[in-house]
């Protein structure tokens, strides 16, 4: 999946919050979602990124 739209879903995440968007914090949780991918030996779904922003 790419990093688009991981940021797209971060975005429209934060914006139903009415917080404000970070650069380095969308940079950040992309690296800790990879890092989560690996860890639990899941693919790149769009799926799996919905968990693991729900998980945070």
């Amino acid at each position: 999946m790419g990093n688009l739209i991981k940021i797209n879903m971060y975005v429209e995440r934060k914006k139903a919050n009415n917080n404000l968007i970070n650069i380095m914090k969308i940079e950040e949780n992309i690296l800790n979602y990879n890092e989560w991918l690996e860890k639990n030996q899941r693919e790149d779904k769009i799926e799996n990124y919905e968990k693991f922003l729900q998980a945070q």
